[in-house]
């Protein structure tokens, strides 16, 4: 298999779309597991300690941080290139980078400040 050649701005600027949807997929995935549980009334985000939920929450914010900024760097390098015939996927991937960024960070934010594991009952 033959691998893009990252020197063109086409194939930059069309990777980097790639990235950003893959970024909001995870960031999505990720407000999914954040915000599901919240209980308003105590501003508590509840879950069990034995799941799998919490390195699930860690994981999706590693590849949603970091396929948006892939997304934005690579957006930003081939944005406004004479040779790049594909500026909106130029723009889609820098815009789409920038938001995946900021909304990981805010969604862990929200999960390092509310959550709080869950007493289980013995017998």
């Amino acid at each position: 298999m033959k691998l893009p050649n990252l020197r063109l701005y086409d194939t930059q600027a069309t990777i980097s779309s790639v990235f950003g949807v893959f970024g909001v997929i995870c960031t999505l995935s990720l407000a999914f597991f954040v915000l599901q549980p919240l209980d308003t009334e105590h501003m508590v985000i509840t879950y069990d300690p034995e799941s799998l939920r919490k390195p699930v929450v860690y994981g999706a914010t590693a590849a949603a941080g970091l396929a948006g900024a892939l997304a934005g760097a690579l957006g930003f390098n081939s944005l406004g290139q004479r040779r790049n015939t594909k500026q909106g996927r130029s723009w889609l991937g820098m815009a789409s980078g920038a938001l995946v960024v900021v909304g990981a960070l805010v969604l862990f934010y929200t999960w390092r400040v509310l959550s709080e594991s869950a007493i289980r009952e013995l017998g």
